[in-house]
């Protein structure tokens, strides 16, 4: 698979320190092998402990030239200890352990990037454009501007980028690794094909017409495989109608007949958009056709590809996508009230 250029902004790992807590003063250079096991800090035991050795996962975040793209990312800094330390447990509790508890044994062993490098500051092309990270063939990611996040806030735009830029990108990348094993069935492609862009992606759409063609994100329509991807992963991390917890028998209160007090429902639905995307809206932006000749609107053929998604996760991986989706939604609902500060030995 080819490199990808995946937006993301995470706050992530980056030197170990001190026997208690991780601190900010002390060397980012790369030991070697000889020097890590002499100096290994509790930081280095944690993360071997808590993800190395039960998700066969290497994570790097010290500085070091051999793991970093210097060919895309020739300026950048190591990210804080502290940093470090928060977004592990960050991901540790939104992805490892919803996953351990909803796949079968040994899926994040096998089917989990292998790689996650921590790189703490932002990276920028010649021209100025901002990179958010490389992934490449959805076993390794570079993650770049991982100082810069706090898992627990409360601010909504920041709650978007995290969702969109942190979580989206693993759910995707995992994903990938599911579908280079087990082939997608052929039915999911032929409900796109005419209208994948390959390389011309990003100026085929203006705006959000994408939808209409029936596909979840601009990025989907690259190819099967990207919108394949796509779809589980912002089938995930979308918010559904059936959150807002405004059901009503009363239909003076529910006048467009989808169970939901209209009132309560849209005060919900104003402040969910500040901070992310509801499944339900986009299937309803994408309830038309770009193509009159088009077989399906795009809403159908968005229906199509999750009822798809939904039987190839179950056939081929015993996986529940709406269980899994319900458990990480449980846990992002609680997220101000955690502390990723500490180890959680």
């Amino acid at each position: 698979m080819k490199k990808l250029y995946i937006p993301l902004i995470i706050a992530l790992f980056t030197l170990a320190c001190s026997k208690d807590k991780p601190q900010s003063d002390e060397s980012v250079v790369q030991l070697t092998t000889k020097e890590e096991l002499q100096n290994r800090t509790e930081l280095d035991r944690y993360i071997i402990e808590k993800f190395t050795q039960p998700y066969n996962v290497r994570i790097v975040y010290r500085f070091s030239e051999n793991d970093v793209s210097r060919n895309m990312f020739r300026y950048v800094a190591p990210p804080s200890a502290q940093k470090a330390l928060e977004m592990a447990n960050f991901l540790k509790y939104m992805y490892y352990e919803p996953y351990t508890m909803l796949t079968p044994k040994g899926f994040l062993q096998n089917y989990s990037p292998k790689e996650l490098v921590f790189i703490g500051s932002r990276a920028f092309s010649d021209v100025g454009t901002a990179y958010n990270g490389l992934a490449t063939n959805a076993v390794k990611i570079e993650m770049l501007g991982v100082n810069n996040i706090d898992p627990t806030t409360s601010d909504p735009t920041e709650i978007m980028n995290i969702d969109n830029r942190v979580l989206r990108l693993i759910y995707h990348e995992s994903s990938h690794l599911l579908e280079q094993v087990k082939i997608v069935p052929k039915e999911f492609e032929k409900l796109s094909i005419a209208d994948y862009k390959g390389g011309a992606w990003q100026r085929s759409w203006a705006g959000n017409t994408y939808l209409k063609s029936g596909f979840i994100s601009a990025y989907a329509s690259d190819n099967i495989h990207e919108d394949f991807v796509e779809t589980i992963a912002r089938y995930i991390i979308y918010y559904q109608k059936n959150q807002c917890g405004c059901e009503t028998t009363d239909t003076t209160k529910d006048t467009d007949g989808d169970g939901l007090d209209d009132t309560a429902y849209n005060t919900w639905r104003t402040g969910i958009l500040r901070k992310g995307y509801i499944w339900e809206e986009e299937l309803a932006k994408a309830d038309g056709k770009n193509n009159t000749s088009a077989q399906y609107t795009g809403k159908e053929i968005l229906l199509k590809k999750i009822g798809m998604v939904r039987g190839y996760l179950k056939g081929e991986w015993s996986i529940d996508i709406d269980a899994l989706r319900e458990e990480i939604h449980r846990r992002h609902a609680n997220l101000q009230n955690k502390d990723f500060t500490q180890f959680e030995w």
